[in-house]
């Protein structure tokens, strides 16, 4: 079957018609919350987001499409959002944050102009002011189970229990959002039924107001949820969360009931699309995140009891997603070594074929590393991944995501002794020549870490404390536990886990650095430390000099040595942050993840004592570096044998390419299940052709079926910019 008509319909739709749609919508809601707020002063920001969500219900524009039997499109975002108020245009549901996000610089301007001096100037990156507004999960148990009726039902006895004014206010705009979301409902059912379309309109009254009794409810409440509440909230969603584990249920009810495998392929198949089409493949990828839409899904996995899930639901997903070369949602794969062998053969084809379109999350790994931050073991099973690689708890836990700590910046600050942005940023990192052991130059360097992260944390925390004075989002908090219980919204702390994450960058260049100068200049003794980092300062001017330096014992290599320092390089971080400041309970939580910063980060960092010259390319993740030379697939996975990885409780990647033809699904699949074991939480596999993807640069016309795994997104290869193009063929080719 053709689905190219609907595929035109949605692009004509989202490109050419939406962004006047959403930015009309923006404008009535905003003249009619500003006339609001003037006839109304002195709301909190709980009434005032309360009468955002009556205001916006009654203003969007529900938007039907003939061929897609799904109601979802409400008007109010454009195609590229998330649900983010700001995400690709500006949009009605950023009225109350664009009000009130002056309260974050009020608390302290100057600890504000602190802490974005150190983002501008690369000690760290982070989405939001404070906090992170993307990023988040769907919390849809609770709609699955008992509907928005059920909610309401909740939230109306615990209204009767409120003990405090602020209590009131919560459970009041908790109320206004999930009233909201069912009149947005109503609407698109009036919609459906003013064009003719029975089911669409009986559906739309009945879900989510009820369950979903059917896969196609279950879908159509996974659809209307994404757009419905990212219309209302100002927040980006980025996961469906664990959509087999939600559908199977519905699918086994579908399958007694006669519903053919080929019907709920195609409903699969279109329900896909409406997301898959957000993406303009028409425009190359010339800028750093163009091609990334922020939508993702999660399959596989294990159950409650533990046992691996490989369901009805998961074949067809990831069958459609292969028919049609679907991108969004991204399907976020996890998987164990005890894994069914036809699950792990299903999930290896698409990489043999050149597409590699997907993260594979390892429980093996991360599963551990959850129940030792103290996440209890039913939510530690059912997390699912989000956004790039993002380990999420969605009706339970939202956290602070692309929360990036540069732990080289401080090593290149003391190296090249950059006075000036020291005093911007208020940190001074003192010269590391003076020391006269490697262990005291290295216990300084974890010292310059930690000085980074108690003033970040300390100004986060603070700040992040007034979130719901800026923008609560009830509607979502409603969905969640324990928040209805607590009678508390979820930026004022209700979280049932510490939100706060630091992902480590520069992780391979800052071990590699540190053995480099641990070999040269304490047991080689072939130069001093301070003539080491004078070649660093003249971007190594001494090749001989360089490439012994290349080659110390590096991150990845396979040698005893990097692995035994990778193990303690972990612990010693983790223990310098067991005692740092979180907004409101619970330890910062670790990991390692890297975006297409691993190319402008790298412009902006000077040469590095691992032989690394200025403006070369820093790695992703757990990535080792790409200076380390030819070393096989297993000797990298081999790399964290003495890593104890309960410590990256905020997950962490790793990108591996590998070449193309020397593996069969039966190698690739005791390849993962080798992978699994290995420690390694997140893995982003390539199989390659160097000479095909040259071919691809000249004769792209040929090579569209290519799709490569980019860094947190997958892209057709043919669509990205030159400059990516060629960091992608820079990436150490593995042997295997």
């Amino acid at each position: 079957m053709s689905y190219d008509s609907i595929r035109e319909t949605l692009q004509n739709y989202y490109f050419d018609c939406l962004p006047e749609i959403a930015e009309r919508i923006r404008v009535k809601v905003y003249t009619a919350m500003d006339e609001y707020a003037r006839e109304h002063k002195g709301l909190s920001a709980y009434r005032l987001k309360a009468k955002l969500y009556e205001t916006i219900a009654e203003t969007v524009e529900p938007r039907i499409f003939a061929d897609i039997p799904y109601f979802f499109e409400t008007g109010a975002l454009v195609a590229y959002c998330d649900g983010s108020f700001n995400r690709g245009a500006d949009h009605a549901n950023g009225w109350l944050y664009v009000r009130n996000r002056h309260l974050f610089s009020d608390i302290d301007p100057h600890a504000l102009q602190v802490y974005n001096a150190q983002k501008r100037n690369g000690l760290y990156a982070q989405c939001g002011i404070y906090t992170d507004m993307l990023h988040l999960g769907l919390p849809l148990k609770k709609v699955f189970k008992v509907g928005l009726r059920g909610v309401m039902e909740e939230l109306e006895a615990a209204a009767a229990a409120c003990a405090s004014e602020k209590e009131e206010e919560f459970i009041a705009c908790a109320m206004a959002g999930i009233r909201a979301l069912c009149r947005i409902a109503q609407r698109f059912s009036e919609a459906a039924k003013a064009q003719g379309q029975t089911v669409l309109a009986q559906t739309a009254a009945k879900v989510p107001l009820n369950p979903p009794t059917t896969v196609y409810e279950g879908l159509c409440v996974l659809a209307f949820m994404r757009k419905a509440l990212g219309s209302l909230e100002g927040m980006g969603f980025s996961s469906f969360g664990r959509v087999d584990m939600l559908l199977q249920p519905l699918y086994d009810r579908d399958k007694e009931r006669g519903v053919s495998r080929e019907e709920l392929l195609d409903r699969i198949t279109r329900f896909l699309l409406i997301w898959d089409c957000t993406l303009d493949r028409r425009k190359p990828m010339e800028k750093w995140c163009e091609y990334e839409m922020e939508n993702s899904l999660t399959l596989g996995g294990c159950d409650p009891e533990g046992k691996p899930i490989f369901n009805g639901i998961t074949e067809l997903l990831l069958e459609a997603r292969n028919a049609e070369g679907i991108l969004y949602p991204k399907m976020m794969l996890r998987y164990s070594a005890n894994s069914p062998q036809d699950y792990l053969e299903m999930i290896s084809g698409p990489l043999l074929e050149g597409k590699s379109f997907s993260l594979f999350a390892n429980d093996d790994s991360i599963i551990p590393a959850l129940l030792a931050a103290g996440t209890d073991r039913e939510d530690a099973l059912d997390y699912a991944v989000g956004g790039c690689w993002d380990i999420l708890m969605p009706d339970v836990f939202i956290h602070n995501s692309g929360e990036y700590l540069n732990i080289l910046k401080p090593l290149e600050w003391s190296i090249h002794r950059d006075t000036q942005k020291m005093q911007e940023t208020e940190l001074y990192f003192e010269p590391l020549e003076e020391a006269e052991s490697f262990e005291e130059l290295y216990s300084r360097y974890l010292g310059f870490i930690r000085r980074v992260l108690v003033q970040k944390l300390a100004i986060t925390s603070r700040g992040s404390r007034i979130w719901d004075q800026v923008n609560p989002v009830g509607a979502i908090s409603a969905l969640m536990q324990p928040c209805i219980p607590g009678r508390r919204d979820i930026t004022a702390g209700s979280s049932k886990y510490c939100r706060e994450t630091a992902y480590l960058c520069g992780f391979a260049e800052s071990v590699d650095s540190l053995l480099a100068i641990r070999k040269l200049c304490f047991e080689q003794r072939v130069c001093t430390v301070s003539e080491l980092f004078a070649q660093c300062r003249e971007n190594w001017p001494d090749e001989i000099l360089r490439r012994r330096a290349i080659g110390a014992p590096s991150y990845g290599d396979g040698s005893d040595e990097s692995a035994a320092f990778v193990g303690r390089f972990v612990e010693d971080i983790a223990q310098l942050t067991e005692d740092l400041p979180t907004a409101h309970t619970g330890k910062l939580r670790l990991g390692s993840n890297l975006y297409t910063e691993i190319i402008w980060w790298a412009q902006r960092t000077l040469a590095t004592p691992n032989g690394r010259k200025h403006g070369d390319y820093l790695s992703q993740g757990l990535t080792p570096s790409r200076l380390s030379g030819e070393v096989s697939a297993f000797e990298v996975l081999d790399g964290l044998r003495c890593t104890d990885m309960t410590q990256f409780a905020a997950g962490s990647s790793i990108t591996l390419t590998l070449p193309a033809g020397r593996l069969d699904k039966s190698r690739l699949v005791d390849f993962f299940r080798a992978a699994a074991r290995s420690g390694f939480q997140s893995i982003q596999p390539n199989l390659v052709n160097r000479e095909e993807l040259r071919a691809a640069q000249t004769d792209p016309e040929h090579y569209r079926h290519i799709i490569v795994r980019v860094c947190g997104f997958s892209a057709p290869f043919v669509s990205l910019a030159p400059h990516y193009q060629e960091e992608f063929l820079s990436r150490a080719l593995l042997e295997v």
